[in-house]
């Protein structure tokens, strides 16, 4: 978030792209986490950045999503692609049609992981925010209800893992801002990807020129980066 609080800037990390680790070597950034930790994921993505400071970690398992979709009452996304998913454990056929939908119990984080609703990478992904987005609204329009926030925000609390100095008191504070912040004022972007590939036999994302959006965030001229970086879909194998 800028320093004049007039958006709100989600910068996704494709799980499959092909990075440095500190002191692993090359992999798939999520197995910074998986082999290192918080610590060595931050470290990561902070590289990926230019090093950029990241302040907060905020962590959340399925069982903590599901949870959190149903202490909101659901959320609704602005879906750009319709699917359809087949629930490997049950059996059970979920419809994700195209326009404005709404999420509840399970289906939020059946969408979440559902990888195969964009139809390619792009440079920025409104898709792949959208369910933070949506959660957003459904907090903001709480928070006018002083008895039902404060039901609500130890619920969320309890359901993440925040890695960082933060407390509940400054997730109260976070809360105005989400109220006032709209949902054409969340910008959704995906760092750049040049192309796909394979790397011991696994499938890839190949990353680079990311020097210019870790500019941007460092420097805080992420709007700037918005209006000048044009949408592209990477092609071809490496």
């Amino acid at each position: 978030m800028p320093a004049d609080r007039e958006n709100l800037y989600l910068v996704s990390f494709t799980r499959d792209m092909w990075v440095d680790i500190p002191g692993l070597g090359e992999g798939k950034i999520n197995a910074a986490f998986s082999r290192g930790g918080t610590d060595t994921l931050v470290q990561t993505v902070s590289g990926l950045l230019g090093g950029a400071e990241i302040d907060y970690v905020v962590q959340s398992n399925f069982a903590g999503f599901i949870a959190l979709t149903r202490a909101l009452d659901g959320f609704e996304v602005d879906n750009q692609h319709a699917s359809t998913v087949t629930v490997q454990s049950t059996g059970r056929v979920v419809d994700f049609p195209e326009g404005r939908i709404t999420l509840s119990g399970t289906d939020g984080l059946i969408y979440v992981r559902e990888r195969k609703r964009l139809p390619s990478a792009t440079s920025t992904a409104p898709s792949g925010s959208a369910p933070l987005v949506g959660m957003l609204d459904r907090i903001a329009e709480r928070a006018d209800d002083p008895a039902v926030l404060a039901e609500l925000m130890p619920m969320l609390v309890r359901n993440v893992k925040i890695t960082g100095d933060l407390d509940m008191d400054d997730a109260f504070a976070l809360v105005p801002l989400a109220a006032e912040l709209e949902r054409e004022d969340v910008v959704g972007l995906m760092v750049p990807i040049t192309g796909f590939g394979e790397r011991g036999g696994a499938s890839v994302n190949l990353v680079d020129g990311t020097a210019a959006l870790g500019d941007a965030v460092r420097t805080d001229t992420l709007d700037a980066y918005v209006a000048t970086t044009a949408r592209y879909a990477p092609t071809g194998t490496s």
